[in-house]
């Protein structure tokens, strides 16, 4: 049963596809059933058929931008909330469209009736996958690195095991080449920490290869500046071409463009949403409404950039400026909920008006700490060759705790990797963590990192 699952799962996307979209619509064709008592009248039925070429495709985006079709190493809680901002914002386009169509006769109760049955029918498939998942075999991994940054690394990982189908199975420096090449055989995949040399990842990677393993690599700035690289020769000799790290001329134009789009619509949405803020903090707490600090955006230009306040009046008088982390007492009860909501974060909206921000991009940091880190990570001056964002791709995959280093590795891939449509699947992507408040701190992190301290096998 084990082996045919697993021989299964080596086509899973396109059968995981395939049903996806078939259930999408079936529950358009459930819904017109219901409304006509087991009729599909063609003059109520006719604008959904032209609709569905349509509905299809912007189903498969808002598959790939929530991630539903990448449910390695998530839980079956992650995909059931993706699957809902997937059919709630179908149901939105599907509306759209029908309207641009003139589709005047497709009728209102399916569009409410049918992202429910989606929503039931999708739930369904996707935990008889996850069903399914427990009968195949776990992947065992095997984590390389040196002990300085290991513990951190592994913490990490050992959280994300609790959701997947992987475990630990080895730890080992790269010193211990010989341990490494006698048990590679026993695991599935491997990871590469930073800090090895070239010599010893090639040589791990080849090992790798060579025994058909998944590898996973960590990635230094250099690793990083060869994504999307360019294959040049001289005469019959292959080269890399590695472009400059930051926008063209064009790029920027039309990012601005963007920038601006964006931020007037949201400013008109959000404008209930800015006073009834506004209105609480002044009720709850004493002090200014907006809370203005001096940040860093591109080429290193200092900006004044407004937040609505969420701390105390003063809260920096005697400590200056720190992080602030789980339980800031200087936070205020309203504060609390504004970050976590992200609504403190909608003035930004005008910065990005006046200039000084993109709607996407790297987080801005004051310059007391932006001094810190790149005594630090000589690297993290790179991130300034855009302007920093509101959102971008550092703060939707990682948390208020993520280190210095990690965020500034996704920075440098999002602008290695920078596209409108990019700009277009983070801002979705960010509805969706709005919408369900910011995990900054993952309960199972203790537990987990106890459970699996003794695969440790040096100091």
């Amino acid at each position: 049963m084990s082996n045919l699952i697993n021989y299964l799962i080596r086509f899973y996307k396109i059968i995981i596809v395939l049903v996806d979209l078939l259930l999408i619509n079936v529950a358009y064709i459930i819904a017109f059933l219901i409304k006509f008592n087991g009729q599909l009248p063609s003059y109520n039925f006719s604008p959904y058929l032209k609709s569905m070429p349509f509905i299809t495709i912007s189903a498969l985006i808002l598959f790939d931008i929530y991630g539903i079709l990448r449910f390695y190493r998530k839980s079956l809680y992650d995909s059931i909330l993706s699957i809902t901002f997937v059919v709630f914002l179908l149901g939105i386009i599907t509306t759209t469209i029908t309207y641009f169509l003139q589709g005047f006769s497709f009728p209102r109760s399916v569009l409410l009736v049918a992202p429910l049955l989606q929503f039931i029918m999708l739930g369904i498939w996707y935990s008889f996958i996850f069903l399914l998942k427990k009968y195949s075999s776990a992947k065992r991994l095997m984590i390389i690195g040196y002990s300085d940054n290991m513990e951190d690394i592994f913490d990490k990982v050992s959280i994300t095991i609790e959701k997947s189908d992987i475990s630990i199975k080895y730890v080992y420096s790269p010193l211990e080449i010989d341990k490494i090449v006698k048990r590679i055989k026993n695991v599935d995949e491997v990871l590469i920490c930073p800090g090895l040399t070239d010599e010893q990842k090639m040589q791990i990677s080849n090992m790798c290869l060579m025994h058909g393993k998944v590898v996973y690599v960590i990635p230094q700035l250099f690793e990083i500046s060869l994504m999307n690289t360019r294959l040049v020769q001289f005469e019959d000799v292959p080269a890399f071409m590695i472009d400059r790290l930051g926008l063209s001329i064009e790029q920027r134009f039309f990012k601005r463009i963007f920038d601006l789009f964006f931020s007037s619509v949201g400013i008109i949405v959000l404008l209930p949403v800015i006073l009834i803020a506004a209105l609480c903090i002044k009720c709850t707490s004493r002090g200014n409404i907006i809370y203005v600090q001096e940040r860093v955006t591109y080429k290193d230009k200092l900006f004044r950039m407004y937040k609505f306040r969420t701390m105390y009046d003063g809260a920096e008088k005697e400590t200056g400026p720190v992080i602030s982390g789980k339980d800031d007492p200087r936070v205020t009860p309203l504060g609390k909920f504004l970050r976590k909501f992200r609504i403190d974060e909608i003035p930004q909206l005008f910065n990005v008006l006046k200039g000084d921000l993109s709607i996407v991009g790297p987080r801005s940091e004051r310059p007391y700490f932006v001094e810190q880190y790149e005594k630090d990570i000589p690297e993290y001056k790179q991130r300034n060759v855009v302007k920093a964002g509101i959102t971008g791709y550092a703060q939707v995959l990682g948390n208020y705790d993520t280190s210095a280093e990690d965020k500034l590795r996704y920075d440098l891939i999002y602008i290695k990797n920078f596209s409108l449509l990019f700009d277009l699947k983070l801002i979705l992507r960010t509805v969706k963590v709005v919408f369900t408040g910011n995990t900054v701190y993952n309960s199972s992190f203790e537990k987990n990192t106890k459970s699996h301290k003794n695969l440790f096998n040096y100091k």
